[in-house]
């Protein structure tokens, strides 16, 4: 059986104990509140019954500890050691008291209490998270502060409140009280009045949600956040430099990334993590001889911090190696792509492109290279810039990232600008390519122009770019994704997510433009559509991975998406 196998298995079974810790923890509070609901009464028949000395303590525990069980359970679902730690003691206090007063519904809860503390000691070593030790700190700072406050508010308006309330003559008698009622939570024995009642429940309600409030502070994961560095830039570099055969790998070099690179293998990936997702952008980087370690490496950081991994955008090169490792992956979509030896405007597929290029000729519009590794212009970025500034505040959703990239010019590296300018030497738009396949392939990465440029600015761009690379010996040129278009693969059944990505593609195409996208690319005559797919790891698509695929590409998320679909409710929008 495989590792990825024997894994998964032993996921499964700490997930049914983490469930069964949620029942136990619900039950242990339902049953040891003051006012017990009279249809749970029959639970109460004790089979045996060793006499507490004080039973208002004993029931405090167990409603302590039940909700101990019920709050650390979610961050025992992502693995973390100090929630498996806090489990284990409070699940040998639950487990004791059982043998102490035992009735017939706590009788059966022992042997699933007395399983699942079995399956945490046995797998111990699945739960290796970390807790940020900032977050304990606020949590216990947040705790004191907050027990302070609320006992002494609340002593205040006892103390208002006193004809309500039995006993009460002085300040000290109702901070007393207050005392009482946060580890008891017994209002009715306090209470004289209706408006008592309600006042003192409030204020229990109000101290438990501080309480719990640090505790989930407390069991905050720490996020592997790494600092990168100069050194790593430059590492990553070489690295895609020798091994970035997919489109998408010059984009590791932007800041919105985090880096893992290899210790036994000379690999990297570039990624973001969303929620507990790891999304990774493009292929892994390495030589295919390290391929299958680096990866093992990988999913080894991934498994030991409980983070899912999505590789969003990759080619078909490791595929099957994902496949093998068990990943499940679908189309996503496709790259237009030209072999530029065999490229050119002649025929009917690129007729438009032809007149487009053909208009921004006769009215002088010229092509240039701008070089700011060689000479720095101060002037040309300025125009760049603010360009580029114009064109996003055209745009209707928030400026895209991960899969995109900047304009680059602060560290411009191995980038090619080309610029447009008209006949009065006004920059028009530019157009950014970025290298892959050892420089055997460019990327247009990002296009942009003035908004009163005239009809053929980008085409001639793209054009006189590709051309000029294929000078230099370049075999491929590339127009970047169409993202969800043309998702079914022949002889495949359709899965679940081609059908999302199917039903996304033909009817919210307002919000980003799919189609619109598709028809400006295939104008140019591709020569050749290349597949892209995802591949994800555990198999099964869910919520959370489809919210990591949106979220890490505009940092505005789903909210950004909600908005332009309610204006296009309120009326018809333009697409994105």
């Amino acid at each position: 059986m495989s590792i990825n196998k024997t894994y998964n298995i032993r996921k499964r079974i700490e997930n049914v104990a983490i469930f069964l810790l949620i029942i136990s923890g619900i039950a242990n509070v339902i049953l040891s509140m003051p006012r017990i609901p009279a249809h749970l009464n029959k639970f109460m028949i004790y089979s045996s019954d060793i006499m507490i000395p004080n039973m208002q303590i004993y029931w405090l525990l167990r409603r302590i500890v039940g909700f101990i069980l019920i709050f650390v359970s979610s961050r025992l679902y992502k693995r973390m050691r100090s929630a498996w730690l806090i489990t284990i003691i409070a699940l040998s206090v639950s487990i004791t008291m059982h043998f102490t007063r035992v009735h017939i519904f706590f009788r059966s809860m022992v042997y699933i209490e007395i399983f699942i503390l079995v399956i945490l000691f046995v797998f111990q070593y699945d739960f290796r998270r970390k807790t940020d030790t900032m977050s304990v700190k606020r949590a216990v700072v947040l705790f004191i502060g907050s027990v302070i406050l609320i006992l002494v508010t609340s002593s205040l308006g006892f103390l208002n409140l006193k004809e309500h309330y039995k006993g009460l003559k002085g300040f000290a008698d109702s901070f007393l009280q207050s005392i009482k009622l946060l580890f008891f939570m017994e209002t009715s024995a306090f209470a004289t009045t209706r408006l008592g009642m309600i006042y003192a429940d409030i204020t229990v309600l109000f101290n438990w949600i501080f309480i719990i409030a640090a505790l989930l502070l407390i069991l905050k994961p720490i996020m592997y956040n790494p600092i990168i560095t100069k050194h790593d830039k430059e590492k990553m570099f070489h690295i895609v430099n020798k091994y970035g055969q997919n489109p998408m790998s010059y984009l590791a070099l932007e800041n919105d990334k985090k880096y893992f690179f290899g210790v036994i293998s000379s690999g990297a990936v570039a990624y973001a993590v969303v929620m507990d997702t790891v999304v990774v952008c493009g292929d892994i980087i390495c030589s295919d001889d390290d391929a299958v370690i680096f990866i093992s490496e990988f999913m080894g950081f991934c498994r030991e911090n409980n983070y899912s991994i999505l590789f969003l955008n990759v080619t078909k090169k490791f595929l099957d190696l994902y496949n093998s490792m068990g990943f499940e992956s679908i189309k996503y979509g496709e790259d237009a792509c030209f072999q530029l030896s065999d490229y050119s405007l002649a025929g009917g597929r690129a007729a438009k492109v032809r007149a487009a290029i053909n208009h921004a000729n006769k009215a002088g519009i010229t092509v240039s290279e701008y070089k700011p590794t060689e000479h720095k212009n101060i002037e040309t970025e300025r125009e760049i810039r603010e360009i580029s500034n114009e064109w996003l505040t055209s745009k209707k959703i928030g400026e895209l990232s991960f899969m995109l990239g900047g304009i680059g010019l602060a560290e411009p590296y191995d980038r090619r600008f080309f610029t447009a300018y008209d006949a009065m030497g006004k920059m028009l738009g530019f157009v950014v390519f970025v290298p892959y396949d050892g420089k055997k392939a460019y990327l247009a990465d990002v296009t942009r122009r003035r908004k009163d440029a005239p009809q053929g600015v980008i085409e001639k761009l793209i054009y006189d770019g590709f051309m000029a690379l294929k000078e230099e010996g370049v075999v491929w040129g590339n127009m970047g994704l169409i993202p969800l278009g043309n998702v079914r693969e022949d002889g495949i059944p359709a899965k679940v997510p081609t059908r999302l990505f199917e039903y996304v593609y033909e009817n919210l195409n307002y919000i980003y433009g799919f189609k619109q996208l598709k028809h400006a690319k295939e104008k140019y005559g591709p020569t050749e559509w290349q597949p892209r797919f995802i591949a994800y790891y555990p198999k099964m698509f869910t919520p959370q991975l489809a919210y990591a695929i949106v979220k890490v590409q505009n940092p505005k998320g789903i909210a950004d998406y909600i908005r332009i679909m309610l204006k296009n409710i309120r009326g018809p929008v333009k697409p994105a």
